[in-house]
C-alpha cells in the first residue's frame, strides 16, 4: 500500500493581496508657494498670532513629488501626488478643441495609448504658484498673426462650459489663469492618463460644516461679510465651529475643487453650500508676481485670478484637514531679512501651533451659532458685484 504525504496550505488573507485605496483618494497637491507676503512685500513667515499668519506658505500639505516613470522619458512626467502621468510638451501647430480631444485619444506615448484630455481641475494640481517653474515645458507664446487664439500660451481642457455651450475651459501658461475659449479657436495640447479626478463627493458633518470625502477637507458651509486679505487671514485662523479651531484661509488649489464646471451663478454645489454667492472669494496665496495682490475664485463663472488686491473685500470660506499632513514653514527671527526659497526649510513644525494642528477637538468657548451667523451686507457694500477696476489682470477671450 503506497503512503500518501497531503500537504495542506495555510489560507492566505484577502486583504494581503489586496493593497487598500487611501481614505481620500485625491489628495490636492501643495502650490509650491514658500515665501511669505504682507499686503506689499515679501515678509519673515509670521508666527501663529502674528499679523499675516494663516497665509498659503505658512502651511506645506502634500508637497509635489515628481519622475520621469520607469523609462527615464523627459516627455513624461509622473505626479505621485494625484497619481496622473503627464505629457510635458505640447503639441506645437495647435488644434481647436474637438481635434484636441482626438488628437489625446489616438496618442501613442511612452509606450501607452490611453491618454486623454485633462479637466481643468486636474490640469491646475500640475501647476506651480511659488517663484519656481512649472513641471510642463510651455510652448512659445504664439505671434498675434498666427492661427492660434492670442498671444497666450492657453491649452485645451475638457471642462466644458454649462451645456448647451460653444465654449470650453482652459488653463493659460504661464500666467496659471484659467480661461474660456470658443471651441473652433486653436491652443495648445496636453495629454494626461490614469484614474480622473473626482472632486466634491460632499457629506455633511457637524452643523454649518460639509467634508469632502474625495480629499479630506471639511468646509465652512456659512457666510460672512465680505473681508480684505488680512481680515480674511484672522477670521479663519481665529474661527471655533464644530468644535475645531484649525480652520485656515485654503489655497488657490484647495478653493479650486468647490468648482462644479457645469454650473454657473454660482458654480458651486448649492445643495451643500445653500448661500454660496455668485462673486469672489479669497485664497491664502499670493500672486508671487505682485506680492500686493493675492489669488481669488470668482464663483459666477468659477475661474480663478491673480489679480485679487489685498485691500478690497471678498467673500471667506474656511477650510481644514481631516486627517491632515499639514507642516509649517519654520518662522524667522524677528529682524531678520526674508528667507528665499532655496534656502528656507520646507517642512518643519513649528512647536505648539494651536497645540496639535493635525486634528484637534475642543469645546468651543462662545456660541458658535450666534457669531458665525448668516449676514448678508448691504447692497452699497457688495463692490465685488461692481466691476473689477483695481484687479491687476482678467484673462477671458
Amino acid at each position: 500500500m503506497v503512503g500518501m504525504i497531503c500537504c495542506f496550505a495555510m489560507p492566505v488573507q484577502a486583504e494581503n493581496l489586496v493593497e487598500k485605496p487611501p481614505k481620500f483618494p485625491n489628495k490636492v497637491p501643495d502650490t509650491g508657494q514658500q515665501r511669505c507676503y504682507d499686503s506689499r512685500k515679501v515678509i519673515p513667515c509670521p508666527n501663529p498670532g502674528e499679523p499675516f499668519f494663516g497665509q498659503d506658505a505658512n502651511y506645506t500639505i502634500n508637497p509635489p513629488q515628481y519622475s520621469q516613470g520607469t523609462q527615464n522619458d523627459p516627455t513624461i512626467l509622473e505626479d505621485q501626488v494625484t497619481g496622473l502621468t503627464w505629457q510635458t510638451t505640447s503639441d506645437p501647430t495647435g488644434k481647436t478643441w474637438s481635434e484636441a480631444i482626438d488628437h489625446s485619444h489616438e496618442l501613442t506615448l511612452g509606450g501607452f495609448d490611453d491618454w486623454r484630455l485633462p479637466t481643468k481641475m486636474e490640469f491646475q494640481t500640475l501647476m506651480s504658484y511659488g517663484n519656481e517653474p512649472g513641471q510642463l515645458k510651455h510652448p512659445t507664446a504664439p505671434l498675434e498673426t498666427s492661427a492660434l487664439s492670442s498671444k497666450r500660451a492657453c491649452a485645451w481642457t475638457m471642462s466644458n462650459r454649462p451645456f448647451p455651450s460653444l465654449e470650453a475651459k482652459t488653463m493659460c501658461l504661464p500666467d496659471k489663469q484659467g480661461g474660456i475659449s470658443n471651441k473652433y479657436k486653436k491652443q495648445y495640447v496636453y495629454s494626461v492618463r490614469g484614474k480622473s479626478l473626482r472632486y466634491g463627493i460632499f457629506e455633511p458633518e457637524v452643523r454649518n460644516t460639509v467634508t469632502d470625502k474625495s480629499t479630506g477637507l471639511m468646509w465652512q458651509t456659512t457666510e460672512v461679510r465680505p473681508l480684505k486679505w488680512q481680515q480674511a487671514l484672522s477670521y479663519c485662523e481665529d474661527l471655533q465651529l464644530a468644535g475645531f479651531d484649525d480652520w485656515r484661509l485654503p489655497t488657490i488649489k484647495e478653493l479650486a475643487t468647490l468648482v462644479e464646471e457645469r454650473l454657473i451663478n454660482p458654480a458651486m454645489n448649492t445643495v451643500f453650500f445653500p448661500a454660496a454667492r455668485a462673486a469672489a472669494y479669497w485664497t491664502g496665496t499670493t500672486f508671487s508676481g505682485r506680492p500686493g495682490f493675492a489669488w481669488y475664485i470668482r464663483f459666477d463663472n468659477g475661474l480663478e485670478y491673480n489679480g485679487g488686491y489685498k485691500e478690497r473685500r471678498y467673500f471667506v470660506r474656511a477650510v481644514r484637514n481631516i486627517l491632515s499632513e499639514v507642516k509649517v514653514i519654520p518662522v524667522t527671527v524677528p529682524g531678520q531679512t526674508p528667507v528665499t526659497p532655496e534656502t528656507q526649510p520646507a517642512t518643519s513644525v513649528i512647536p505648539a501651533l494651536k497645540a496639535e494642528q493635525k486634528k484637534k477637538l475642543i469645546t468651543p468657548k462662545v456660541d458658535t451659532k450666534e457669531k458665525l451667523k448668516l449676514t448678508v451686507p448691504p447692497e452699497k457694500d457688495l463692490d465685488i458685484y461692481e466691476p473689477y477696476p483695481l484687479d491687476y489682470q482678467l484673462y477671458q477671450e
